[in-house]
């Protein structure tokens, strides 16, 4: 019994809100929509006379800029495959390393397994 008013509880609850939620967002869109209709409309009547010419145009061949591509890098995938290659050569070495480790191990443990046998 006590289920079933819980039940029922949270159902209303749970409509209750979504509805608060829908007004919410339906008074939230309403205004939004007349601000900018506003907005909008503040604009509207007003011709600017534009007679070709910027404000500051003038200005402009004082300006510098900086160069993206520069002389440093004239082919930048040479240099990437450079160091890629240098970057194999240590891998190479590395692995040659470990193997010839991993041999001497195999044959100290070889050893101490002829010397456990003749115990």
């Amino acid at each position: 019994m006590a289920k079933k008013k819980f039940g029922k509880f949270v159902a209303f609850a749970t409509i209750s809100g979504v509805v608060a939620a829908g007004i919410s967002y339906f008074l939230k869109y309403k205004s939004f929509n007349d601000e900018l209709e506003e907005d909008f409309h503040d604009f509207e009547g007003e011709e600017d006379e534009f007679n070709g010419e910027l404000p500051h145009e003038h200005e402009a061949p004082a300006r510098t800029y900086v160069s993206l591509n520069g002389k440093e890098q004239e082919n930048p995938t040479a240099e990437v495959t450079q160091e890629t290659a240098a970057v194999e050569k240590d891998v190479e070495k590395a692995v040659e390393e470990t193997s010839e480790e991993a041999a001497a191990i195999e044959e100290e443990i070889a050893v101490i397994e002829e010397d456990d046998s003749l115990l």
